[in-house]
């Protein structure tokens, strides 16, 4: 039988008579459709009314879809963009959790410590003692294979460069090294103190390159003694020991209590060559300081954080690709920035597209060879600790640059466009890479911390820009009582 005409008023939502153009007469024995044709001249919905209908349900429509995906694409894409205001992103923090990955996450568990003065201050834990854990899961660094530029040694940096201030040397100093460079605090608090170097840099002499620093080989041939290590690809590389370096590391453990210590693994070279954007290099400046955090809660890994020029990415220690249990992390040939992943690691610009490179290249195993330290981030002090217990502390308390001042416009090595250098300033030390953070991430407090759970090859970046090079940090990330203009408060 047909349908009703009770349930045919309901389908059409209409009420009171029926239209008899819709009425149809089903004839069950010859399985066919008739319908008996109106007699009036008008009916309640016409095809043009129907249609206009639609047309203006799908004109509405088109305006909120494309409202949509605008709204979408800003709090994704562009939610790190620097000309958001930090307070508008922090307000904001819900919903671009929300248009995050689901594989990314922000674990309060660990990454935003409440840590109490008093908790450390005089906490005889903090003072020498290094846990075997940290060096039982201490990064394992591949260099570029193309790198012209490697690790270098602080100690031998300093025989090679004379300080300076408004590019005008300081007469009457001994010659610098790790057990006096804290006296060039004198000096405008130190803060505008650049350890420049007594060579022409664009001769490229032989210590800005450290090649006498470049790891050694890893080998098959002691297949007794190999780690193994599952890769993003999923294959299994076996090597042997090795990676030693004669340039040695600096690793800075950090206790914040609640069983949480940070392990800050930091890696200098005497010379940082900048990217190429249009054909042009920009950032090159002496000295660079880069560093691997890895943080432990009750003696486990539980994240891994690596530095990308002003900024970095957090990873949880299961995604990351290790060897053995220890992390690998990758230093982009030139930059030296750190990152997860082998292969490019693109930026977005004003200018345009750059990238830094990584990959597979020498294996540097940085705690063959390490200056190691405890550092109290309550009471900014630094203790040489049980493993290297003659390890000098003074040249950390430097609060000026461990390179050359930006060159000047009438230097003809110096060149700019769009706010971006050939030649910028060289970095701050350790002690200015907030080391008493909460969260893993490196920047500000306002800023997004989001632990990545898997790695992601394929993220692109915003590029920050590099301006004249570093600069005086902000307030929260300082050492404590220290104050803008340098000197203790």
């Amino acid at each position: 039988m047909g349908p009703s005409l009770r349930s045919l008023e309901g389908g059409l939502g209409l009420t009171g008579k029926v239209p008899s153009e819709v009425v149809y007469m089903v004839t069950e024995a010859e399985g066919k459709s008739s319908a008996k044709p109106s007699h009036h001249p008008q009916t309640p919905f016409s095809r043009s009314q129907d249609v206009r209908i639609k047309n203006r349900k799908t004109s509405v429509r088109i305006p909120v879809l494309l409202g949509f995906i605008l709204v979408a694409f800003i709090f994704t894409v562009l939610r790190n963009v620097p000309v958001i205001p930090l307070s508008f992103r922090s307000r904001t923090g819900p919903w671009l959790r929300m248009c995050s990955s689901n594989h990314d996450r922000q674990d309060p568990s660990f990454a935003d410590i409440k840590t109490r003065p008093e908790d450390l201050a005089n906490d005889p834990r903090v003072m020498h003692e290094i846990p075997q854990y940290v060096l039982d899961y201490a990064p394992l660094v591949h260099l570029n294979s193309e790198e012209q530029f490697w690790p270098c040694d602080i100690k031998e940096h300093l025989f090679h460069i004379t300080p300076e201030v408004n590019y005008t040397p300081i007469e009457g100093l001994p010659q610098s090294n790790l057990s006096n460079l804290d006296q060039l605090n004198q000096f405008d608090n130190g803060r505008h103190v650049f350890l420049t170097s007594n060579d022409n840099v664009e001769d490229r002499p032989d210590w800005l390159g450290g090649q006498i620093n470049i790891p050694d080989d890893f080998t098959d041939e002691a297949k007794a003694d190999h780690f193994e290590s599952q890769t993003i690809r999923g294959t299994i590389r076996k090597q042997s020991h090795g990676g030693h370096s004669d340039a040695p590391a600096v690793l800075l453990t950090v206790d914040k209590d609640d069983g949480v210590v940070d392990a800050f693994w930091f890696f200098f070279y005497s010379y940082n060559l900048g990217n190429i954007v249009f054909n042009i290099r920009f950032g090159n400046h002496i000295g660079d300081w880069e560093h691997t955090l890895v943080r432990f809660q009750r003696g486990k890994p539980k994240v891994v954080f690596v530095s990308e020029h002003f900024f970095g990415s957090a990873y949880s220690y299961s995604a990351v690709e290790k060897i053995g249990n220890r992390p690998v992390v990758y230093s982009a040939v030139g930059t030296h920035a750190m990152y997860a992943t082998p292969g490019s690691q693109p930026y977005i610009l004003p200018l345009g597209i750059l990238h830094d490179e990584t990959d597979r290249g020498p294996l540097w195993d940085p705690a063959l060879n390490s200056l190691m330290y405890t550092y109290n981030h309550v009471t900014d002090t630094l203790y040489a600790s049980n493993r290297t217990p003659a390890a000098p502390t003074e040249w950390f308390y430097f609060t000026g640059k461990w390179g050359d001042k930006s060159y000047p416009a009438s230097d003809n090595r110096q060149y700019g466009f769009a706010g971006e250098y050939h030649y910028v300033n060289g970095p701050l030390g350790p002690r200015f890479k907030h080391l008493g953070r909460r969260k893993v991430c490196q920047g500000s407090y306002s800023d997004p911390c989001v632990i990545k759970d898997r790695l992601d090859p394929d993220t692109v970046r915003v590029w920050p820009g590099l301006g004249e090079g570093d600069e005086w940090p902000d307030p929260e990330m300082r050492p404590p009582g220290l104050s803008e203009y340098g000197e203790r408060r």
